[in-house]
C-alpha cells in the first residue's frame, strides 16, 4: 500500500514538473518572439478544458518602464466583431431580431443601392457573416481627427451616395467589411432605443462575468483615459494613444485576458449561461461555417459564419478572429470540439509577420489534434473538365475597397496554370503557391490539410476562383495588357515632359515655354508631399492643406497637359523636338484619361 502511494505521489510530481517545464517553455518562446520582433508587450490566455492559463510578457509602457501583467487591458481591433456578433445573436435569441431581418426596415435613413433588393433585400445574417456585398472601409472613415467617442455612428455615412452601393448578390460572396459591422451596431441602437454600447455592456458582458471589458471608448490618456490600458506602439516603439473613429463599432473594445478566457469559455459551449439559453443552439452551430455562399455550395468548408472564420493553419482547423488597431495586434481562436482555445494581444502594430509565430506557439502549447489532411478523390488522368478549363488570368470580383478598384485590378491579380492534377498560383504580392486537385473544382494548398480553393461558375456563368475568403473571377489578357501598356506609357510620357522640360528651363533651351504648364504642375506636387509630411497620419483624410493641394494638382494634371499640348501646336517654331514632344505628352494624357474614367482622378481621401 505504502509502496503505491509513493509511486502516485512520483507520478503527479513528475506531471506538475511537466507542466511546469511547458509553461516556463512557452513564456520563453514568447519573450524570444517580442525580442526578435521588437514587439513592447502581450497578454495572453489559453483554455484547455477545466484547466485555464494566463500570462503576459514585456512591457505595458515603454517610457515608464511598467510591465505587461495579466489584468492589463488591451486593445483588441476586429476581434470586437466576434463579441458584438454574440450579442446580436442575444437579440436573435431573445425575439427582437431575426437571421432574416431586413436591415432597410431598421434603417430606413440610409438608402442602399441594392440592385437585387426584390429577391436579395440585405440581412442581419449577410451583415454578421460579412456577405452583403458592402465594401470594406473609406480611408475617411479611419484616418481623422473629427470624430469623437459621442460621434453618432451614422456619421460614417455622410458620403451615403457611394459608400452603400451593394457589388454583389447579398449571401452569395464573402467579402469582408467594416461597414456591415457599422450597420449592425446602428441595428441594436434602432432596437434598443440606446447606444450599442451600453447595450452590449449591460446585455452580454455583464451576464457573462466580462467586468473589466466595455464597447465605450477608452483611451491613455485624456477625459477617456484608463491607467490600466497599455500604451499603443508602431514600429520603432513610436507610442499611439487610442483615437475616435467614424467607423469605430467594428473595432472598439477593451478587455483583458481573464475576460476573454471567460467568452471562450461560453463560446466553446452550448449556448448556455447558468444552464439557461442564452444564445440559440442553432445559432452556434453556424458561428464559424459558411452555408449559403456560391463557394460554399460548390463544395468550400472554408469561410466565416457568423461570428468566426475558420481557418486551416498549422495543421489544424481553428475557429478564430484576428484583430488590428492603432497600436495593436490580437488573435482569439478556439478548437471547440477539443474545448480548447487562445486569446492573445500585443501592443505594436508594426508591419513584420508575427502573429503566426504566436499561433503555432499556443496551437503547440495546448497539444491541438491536427485534423486529417483531405485526400484526392480522383485519379491521375480523370481530372479533364472542358467545361471549367481553369487555367489564366483571374481579376479580384470585387476587390474590398471600392476607392482603388483600379489598383487592384492591375497589381492583385493572380494568374493560373495547371499541369495535370496540380495548379500553381502566381501573384505579385507572394511567392507562388501549389494547389493538389482533390476533385474536379477542389483544390488543396500544400501547407493546408482540407481544400483551400474551389472553381465554380456563377449565375452568369463566369469562371470563379475562391479560397474562401477572396473571389476572384476569370478575365483576359488582353484587358490586363491594356492597363500596364497605358500605365507604362503614361510614365515614360510624365518623366519625358518633366526631365525634358526642367532641362529646358534651366538652360533656356528652344521650347521651353511649350513644356511649362505640365512641368510646373508635376513640379508643385512637392507641396502635398512637403505639407503631409509635417501633419499626422491621423489627419491623412482631413480636408487641409496637403490634401487640398492634392485634390487641385491632381485635377489639374489632364488639362495641364492639354494645354501643354496647345501650345505645341500653336508654337511659332515647328522643330522635330516638337513632334517628339507632342508624342509624350499624349502618352501621359491617355494615362489621365483612364484615371479620370475610373474615379481616380482628382486624388480625394475625404469622400
Amino acid at each position: 500500500m505504502f509502496k503505491l502511494l509513493v509511486i502516485n505521489c512520483l507520478v503527479l510530481l513528475v506531471s506538475f514538473s511537466t507542466a511546469a517545464n511547458t509553461q516556463a517553455t512557452l513564456e520563453q518562446q514568447i519573450q524570444t518572439v517580442l525580442d526578435d520582433m521588437s514587439l513592447a508587450g502581450i497578454s495572453w490566455a489559453t483554455v484547455d478544458g477545466q484547466q485555464i492559463k494566463s500570462g503576459s510578457a514585456g512591457f505595458a509602457n515603454l517610457k515608464q518602464q511598467l510591465p505587461m501583467n495579466n489584468s492589463q487591458k488591451v486593445h483588441v481591433g476586429s476581434v470586437s466583431k466576434s463579441v458584438l456578433a454574440m450579442g446580436v445573436l442575444r437579440m436573435i435569441t431573445t425575439g427582437e431580431l431575426s437571421l432574416h431581418t431586413p436591415i432597410a426596415n431598421l434603417l430606413p435613413e440610409l438608402a442602399f443601392n441594392n440592385p437585387w433588393r426584390e429577391n436579395a433585400p440585405i440581412t442581419v445574417e449577410h451583415l454578421l457573416a460579412h456577405t452583403a456585398g458592402l465594401e470594406n472601409i473609406r480611408m475617411w472613415q479611419m484616418l481623422s481627427v473629427t470624430p469623437t467617442p459621442n460621434t453618432p455612428l451614422i456619421e460614417a455615412f455622410k458620403s451615403r451616395n457611394t459608400l452603400l452601393n451593394i457589388r454583389t448578390q447579398p449571401g452569395s460572396q464573402y467579402l469582408y467589411s467594416n461597414i456591415g459591422y457599422q450597420l449592425l451596431a446602428m441595428v441594436i441602437e434602432a432596437v434598443t432605443k440606446q447606444r450599442y454600447e451600453t447595450y452590449l455592456d449591460q446585455a452580454l458582458l455583464k451576464p457573462l462575468g466580462m467586468l473589466d471589458s466595455t464597447f465605450h471608448f477608452l483611451s491613455q490618456e485624456g477625459e477617456n483615459a484608463d491607467p490600466r490600458l497599455a500604451m499603443g506602439y508602431h514600429e520603432n516603439a513610436v507610442p499611439q494613444p487610442a483615437v475616435a473613429i467614424f467607423l469605430r463599432a467594428p473595432g472598439q473594445f477593451t478587455t483583458t485576458a481573464a475576460d476573454m478566457m471567460k467568452f471562450m469559455r461560453f463560446t466553446m459551449g452550448e449556448g448556455k449561461l447558468n444552464d439557461q439559453v442564452f444564445i440559440r443552439a442553432d445559432l452556434f452551430s453556424a458561428l464559424s461555417y459558411p452555408e449559403n455562399t456560391e463557394a460554399a455550395k460548390a463544395g468550400l468548408t472554408v469561410g466565416h459564419g457568423l461570428a468566426l472564420a475558420n481557418r486551416d493553419r498549422h495543421g489544424v482547423i481553428a475557429e478564430c478572429h484576428p484583430g488590428s488597431t492603432f497600436g495593436f495586434n490580437a488573435n482569439f481562436c478556439l478548437f471547440s470540439k477539443q474545448k480548447k482555445g487562445f486569446f492573445f494581444a500585443v501592443n505594436t502594430d508594426n508591419e513584420t509577420r508575427y502573429i503566426e509565430r504566436f499561433n503555432k506557439l499556443f496551437i503547440n502549447s495546448l497539444s491541438v489534434t491536427s485534423a486529417p489532411v483531405a485526400q484526392p478523390e480522383i485519379k491521375s488522368g480523370a481530372l479533364s473538365s472542358p467545361s471549367l478549363a481553369k487555367s489564366g488570368l483571374y481579376f479580384l470580383a470585387p476587390n474590398s475597397m471600392a476607392e482603388f478598384s483600379l489598383v487592384d485590378r492591375v497589381f492583385h491579380f493572380v494568374w493560373v496554370s495547371e499541369a495535370g492534377t496540380q495548379l500553381t498560383l502566381r501573384s505579385l504580392q507572394s511567392a507562388d503557391e501549389a494547389l493538389q486537385a482533390i476533385n474536379q473544382n477542389l483544390y488543396k494548398a500544400n501547407e493546408r490539410v482540407t481544400p483551400s480553393h474551389v472553381f465554380y461558375q456563377n449565375a452568369q456563368g463566369d469562371l470563379m476562383l475562391s479560397n474562401g475568403y477572396k473571389t476572384y473571377q476569370q478575365g483576359s489578357i488582353l484587358e490586363l495588357s491594356f492597363y500596364w501598356l497605358s500605365l507604362l506609357l503614361g510614365l515614360i510620357g510624365l518623366v519625358y515632359v518633366l526631365l525634358v522640360g526642367f532641362v529646358r528651363w534651366i538652360f533656356w533651351r528652344q521650347g521651353a515655354l511649350t513644356l511649362s504648364p505640365i512641368v510646373a504642375n508635376l513640379v508643385l506636387f512637392v507641396v502635398p508631399a512637403v505639407l503631409y509630411s509635417t501633419q499626422s497620419f491621423l489627419m491623412f483624410s482631413e480636408v487641409t492643406a496637403a490634401s487640398i493641394s492634392l485634390a487641385i494638382l491632381s485635377g489639374l494634371l489632364p488639362f495641364s497637359l492639354l494645354f501643354t499640348l496647345w501650345l505645341n501646336y500653336k508654337s511659332i517654331d515647328k522643330t522635330v523636338w516638337q513632334r517628339i514632344d507632342r508624342v509624350f505628352i499624349l502618352l501621359a494624357l491617355q494615362l489621365c484619361i483612364l484615371l479620370l474614367l475610373a474615379g481616380q482622378l482628382p486624388v480625394i481621401f475625404w469622400r
